[in-house]
């Protein structure tokens, strides 16, 4: 189970847990995906109106390994390593989806997010050094209990939200827009890497690379040790920040690890046994995948870490990036 998941979602009082699975890994055998740098990679831009755009770029297919090594520090059962096709190239968001995107949608369908329509959400809070969620009335993309900008990746946001952007663009754009598969997500995270995070390996190289929970959140919360891990670097930023602001990955995309958990379309569940092509997920299930981590998590920032949790659920570090269909 991802750690910041659990906390959120015991303080809140809903019922949710990540199930994981142990299976024998298959020996690594395929080649890695094509590094094609941003630079020369198909772009696309959709409009969102308002002189506001999202700019996504286009992903290679390739053959990757998903998941993780037994080895691997921080690895839990869940991550059975196989073998993954990407049998067609696709298009990718740049970064997150940014409060100002979301509020060009909102703006233009009248959209009303699963916090505002219950009229709370899950605001963070920092008494006496300890990071602390509650049930706050109000809460919602719009307050999401911490300063924000328009060009931070909009949170308080849950799966069915995510949904309904990607569906509203679909029709403004006449693409089809959707949330990434997890096996797309993990793909476009690794770029052509196999180490646990983007930068490696070793936790402590990751400073210019994410926005994670790192020294500037310690310093706020260091009473919250026993429930957070630290990376040894400082980010800058205690919670999200302007989309953009680390380093791109081989495919140019940035923050596939922290800023905000992103969603998938997938369900939550075990991993298909042996060699998949462009897997869509467990066929069952009330959980929907979360992925990269956040500003707010140490562990769930490995390129193979999984999380899952329920449709509805919200809180300020879960956020989206979305995928389109290439021609």
């Amino acid at each position: 189970m991802k750690k910041n998941v659990a906390i959120t979602m015991i303080v809140c009082g809903v019922v949710s847990a990540v199930v994981g699975c142990a299976s024998k890994e298959p020996a690594p055998r395929t080649q890695p995906a094509s590094t094609r740098a941003a630079a020369g990679a198909n772009e696309l831009t959709l409009d969102l109106g308002d002189k506001v755009t999202l700019k996504m770029v286009q992903i290679p297919a390739g053959r990757f390994l998903m998941g993780s090594p037994q080895t691997e520090k921080g690895r839990q059962d869940d991550e059975v390593q196989h073998e993954v096709t990407i049998s067609k190239p696709f298009y990718m968001g740049v970064t997150h989806v940014t409060v100002d995107q979301f509020a060009a949608f909102v703006k233009d369908s009248g959209y009303k997010t699963d916090a505002e329509k219950d009229g709370w959400s899950a605001a963070l809070s920092i008494t006496a050094g300890v990071l602390d969620a509650n049930k706050t009335a109000g809460c919602s993309w719009r307050s999401p209990s911490f300063d924000q900008k328009g060009d931070h990746p909009v949170v308080q946001v849950s799966w069915n939200d995510a949904t309904a952007f990607c569906g509203w663009l679909s029709k403004r754009s006449g693409r089809t827009v959707a949330l990434p598969t997890e096996a797309q997500w993990e793909y476009a995270c690794r770029a052509g890497t196999q180490t646990a995070y983007p930068w490696g390996d070793n936790p402590d190289d990751g400073k210019g690379w994410a926005n994670c929970a790192d020294q500037s959140l310690k310093r706020r919360v260091p009473n919250s040790a026993a429930q957070i891990g630290f990376f040894s670097w400082d980010d800058g930023f205690v919670f999200t920040s302007p989309v953009g602001s680390f380093k791109a990955n081989a495919f140019g995309l940035y923050d596939m690890i922290g800023n905000a958990d992103q969603w998938c379309e997938d369900r939550y569940g075990d991993y298909d046994t042996g060699a998949a092509t462009d897997p869509i997920g467990a066929k069952t299930g009330g959980f929907r995948v979360v992925r990269g981590g956040s500003w707010f998590d140490f562990e769930g920032c490995r390129s193979g870490s999984r999380g899952g949790t329920d449709p509805d659920f919200r809180c300020g570090y879960y956020g989206f990036r979305v995928t389109a269909v290439a021609d």
